[in-house]
Formats: structure tokens, sequence, C-alpha cells
């Protein structure tokens, strides 16, 4: 590519311009932007307040001081930037540039390469794994087909937004209540495809696109429902615990009353936002009732094969439910509680997880494995599972920098003398929903949640509110794949594109945050 010669003739200008133009395209600029700001930012002046952040995490334990970097703030605030640019311009692969994390925070010493590497054997993991191997079943048995059927057999009319809500919507939000949004996405997920693919809509045609982001944004408003539908929530828990020394905490009804009304909010401010800001070009819902009927009379009665997988996610819905149920009951029942631990500990959100994986390999229909070893190797996204292992990763290193801490302290300066509890809460929710734009909502809560009580501490007012506050709008954000699970799934199924799901996310949340900010105070003084 050569220069412009500003002699040429104004049509080759015009042609040079129109070449350069090509060349520097979002990918190409991403790329080199990335570690551009990277190196910007490390090679700045170090301000005395990030030192002085970098000597209060080393000598947290002056038993077992902790040496590092004196730009470690600064090193993770570069990593966090040049990690976000690759994501949003998807320059490389997301999981290539989850990768940049535990590579720059390991070789810096933020994080020792075991505590980094393994953030990609987290068990949340483990969950997006058994979503995909559940997936691959129900497709290879064909019985996403016919429970598609009956899904858009439920809604009679032919307005496609209508149908979208009722399919792809109202499924996944109802699946919530079984305590992981992540599970719920992935068995609703292979359904709305199959629906998808009988509708004639296209894989990139915008109705396609359009129910693809209803069905995370209604899973990511579930998420606000139960003290245990996704991570942030128990995180806000267990920090309410360890600032009241275990003489305070979140029970699973508080949670109820106060998650309720925002997840309802958000159920249909998303499931709104998104038709009105992609405006799909289908102006009736394309369904073949008599198609339908037809493939319903083909698939006959349900083979051995279909009630075998259907079984299997009966099994891990149950095994997901029954450890929130007995902990509900436990809340009324102090009896029990030693039997709600108890089943904490052997069956966390993980164990049916990995049970799916080894019945699915194990169990055989006629010889023939429920899943083949091959067919189960290419039914999981592994760029989906490098993308949240890195987000994880990148939470660590956030807090292990003392940038967290930091932060925290840089927001207290700003707030005055006497902040309001209003304030502190209203903070505290932008502080958590900015950070699960940098990390995953799990890596985010993490960090904003105790700072959240610091701030509320500092200013003598009930740190309860912050820390709920802080954990709820962690789940708000899903304007790019890395924020929460449901959004790294359906973004896996090429029907939806980042800036689409970017310009979604971005109108939706912040309705969603205003409503918490709003709302959020007055529902938690009622409860507590």
């Amino acid at each position: 590519m050569s220069w412009i010669d500003p002699k040429s003739d104004p049509k080759m200008q015009r042609s040079q311009l129109k070449g350069w133009a090509k060349w520097l395209n979002k990918q190409r600029i991403g790329l080199i932007l990335g570690p551009l700001l990277f190196v910007v930012v490390f090679v700045l002046p170090t301000p005395q307040s990030m030192l002085d952040a970098v000597h209060a995490i080393e000598m947290a334990d002056p038993e077992n001081p902790i040496d590092l970097p004196d730009r470690a703030p600064q090193l993770a605030l570069g990593t966090l930037m040049w990690v976000l640019v690759w994501w949003v311009t998807e320059c490389v692969p997301l999981g290539v540039a989850a990768l940049v994390p535990p590579l720059i925070f390991s070789m810096a010493g933020i994080l020792s390469w075991n505590t980094a590497l393994t953030s990609f054997t987290n068990p949340i993991i483990w969950i997006f794994i058994a979503g995909f191997v559940l997936a691959a079943t129900f497709r290879k048995w064909e019985l996403d087909r016919r429970i598609a059927i009956r899904l858009g057999s439920v809604y009679k009319g032919s307005n496609p937004m209508v149908a979208a809500f009722f399919v792809a919507a109202l499924p996944v939000f109802i699946l919530t209540l079984t305590g992981s949004i992540t599970a719920s996405t992935s068995v609703v997920f292979p359904f709305l495809i199959a629906y998808l693919s009988m509708t004639g809509a296209k894989a990139g045609g915008k109705y396609s696109e359009a129910c693809m982001l209803v069905l995370a944004q209604a899973a990511t408003a579930g998420a606000m429902l139960f003290l245990i539908s996704t991570a942030p929530n128990l995180i806000a828990k267990s920090t309410v615990e360890e600032f009241s020394s275990y003489t305070e905490t979140v029970t699973f009804l508080q949670w109820l009353v106060v998650g309720t009304p925002h997840a309802i909010i958000g159920l249909f401010v998303t499931w709104f936002v998104v038709f009105r800001v992609l405006k799909p070009e289908e102006k009736l819902n394309k369904v073949d009732k008599r198609k339908m009927c037809d493939v319903c009379d083909q698939l006959g009665r349900m083979s051995t094969g279909e009630k075998v997988v259907l079984g299997l996610l009966v099994l891990a819905i149950s095994l997901w439910i029954i450890p929130a149920a007995v902990k509900a009951v436990a809340a009324g029942n102090p009896d029990i509680q030693g039997l709600a631990d108890d089943l904490g500990k052997i069956m966390p959100e993980a164990m049916p997880a990995v049970l799916v994986i080894l019945l699915a390999g194990v169990i055989r229909i006629k010889r023939e494995p429920l899943l083949r070893w091959e067919e189960l190797a290419k039914g999981v996204d592994w760029n989906v599972i490098f993308l949240f292992g890195g987000g994880i990763a990148l939470g660590l290193g956030l807090e292990a920098s003392g940038f967290a801490d930091w932060l925290a302290g840089q927001i207290a300066g700003s707030l005055g003398n006497d902040p309001s509890a209003w304030l502190i809460f209203a903070v505290s929710c932008l502080l958590g929903f900015v950070l699960s734009y940098a990390a995953s909502n799990t890596a985010a809560a993490l960090i904003a949640c105790p700072i959240a009580a610091s701030l509320a501490i500092g200013a003598e007012v009930s740190y309860i509110p912050p820390i709920i506050g802080a954990a709820l709008a962690c789940s708000i954000s899903s304007a790019i794949p890395s924020t929460t699970p449901p959004m790294a799934i359906v973004y896996s199924s090429g029907y939806v594109k980042i800036w689409t799901m970017f310009k979604v996310g971005i109108v939706s949340d912040f309705i969603r945050l205003a409503a918490l900010i709003a709302m959020g105070p007055f529902l938690i003084e009622f409860v507590f």
C-alpha cells in the first residue's frame, strides 16, 4: 500500500483512500490499539496512590509479605484495556485474547502460574461444558426438533416478536428457577436453533439474531431471581457474612423479595429493547403449522434415545434444584441446616455438570453411545471456554495487583466527607456494572462486593444494601460475550454479531441499571 501522492489526480486519490480505508478495518486497528494502550498506560508515571495500594497489598500479612512490582496496578489496568479492545474488535479469536491476562499477570509475578491457569478449570467452566454436551445429545437424537415443535405450537398467532418471547425468553426465564442461568441457557439454546430452522429464519438474518439475544438477555434477567441463580448472588451473601463476622446473612427468601422485581423488569425491558433496536425485517412469523404437524407425525413416538436424553436433562435439573430447595426449607427449619450445608458441599453446581458429561459417554443405546467422544469434543465450543476462563483470570489479577484497592480509594475520595447511603448504593451499583464489562460477572462481583462494603463502612452506613446492589449490577451487563455465560453461549451459535450484541446490550443495560439504582434501596430497606 503506497502513501497518497497529493499531486496525483483526484480519481487516483479517491482510489488510494479507498484502499487505505479497506486496509485499516476494525480488526487491524484493534490488533494494534490493544497492545499500544497497554504500553502507554504502563510507561506513564506511577501515582503515589497506586504505590500506596501496592504497599498495602504487600504488607497485608506481615508474616508472609508479598513482593509485587511497583507498577502492578498500572500493568493490570493496561492488561484490562488491551483485552477489552481485542474482545470488542474481534481482531483475534476471543479465546486467544483471553490468554493475555494469565500470561502477563504470571510473568509479572502478580499471580502464580498455577492460580492463573487454573482459572480455565474453574467449576463454572464445567457447567459450560455440560451445557454444550447436553445440546449435542439433543441434536444427535433429534429431541431438540420435537421440543422445538412443541414450543412453536404454544403461541398460535403470527407476530414474530411475541413468538420470540414464548420460544426464547419465557422458557429460559422459567428455567433459571433451577438455580443456574448457564445451565438454563444451555438447555433452551438447542431448542431455539431447531425452532429457527423450522421457521426458515436465516442464520445471518435479524430475526434469528434477535431471538438469540432475547434468549441470553432473558437469562441474565433471571439471574436476579434466586440466591443460587448465579455466582455474584452467592458472593454477595458470603461478603455480608465475612464483614459481619457471620452475625448477619442474606437468606434465600430475602434475596427472592429483592431480586424478583428487578428480574421481571429485566425480562420485559430486554425483550422490548432487542426488537426495537434490531427491527427485524420479518413482518410475520413464518412457521408453517402444517409442516410442523407433518414433522411431528414423522417423528412418531419418542425413541429410547430421546427418552434417555430427556432423563439426563431431568436428572441434571433435579440435582441443581435439590440443594437450593433444602436450603430454602432450612431457612425456616434450623434442624436440617446441617443437611443443607452437606448437600451444598457434596452437590455444588459443578457436580451435576460432571455427572452429565460422564453419563453421556458411558450410557449406550443398542450399542451406540449416547455421545461418542468425537461428538462430545466437537460439540464443545472451546473458544467460549477459554474466553470465560480468561475473564476469571483477569478479575483475579485486578484484585491481586492492588488495582481494586486503589480504585476503591479513588472512589471514596471523590464522594466527599459525608456521602449519603443512597450515594454509596448508587456508586456500588455503578462499580459492579462497569467492572463486569472488564471481566466476567463472577470476577466483577469478587472485586466489587468487598469494595462496596469498605465504602459503606467508611461512610458509616449499612454495608448490606451496597453489597447486594453491587452483586445485582454485576448481572446486568450484556454487551459483550465475556460478561456473563448466557451471552457467551449465544455468541457461540454464530447467529449473533458482536457489534449488534453491544448496541442492544448498552441500551438495555443502562435502563436496568437505572431501575436498580432507583428501586434497590427501598426494596432492600424494606426486607432488611
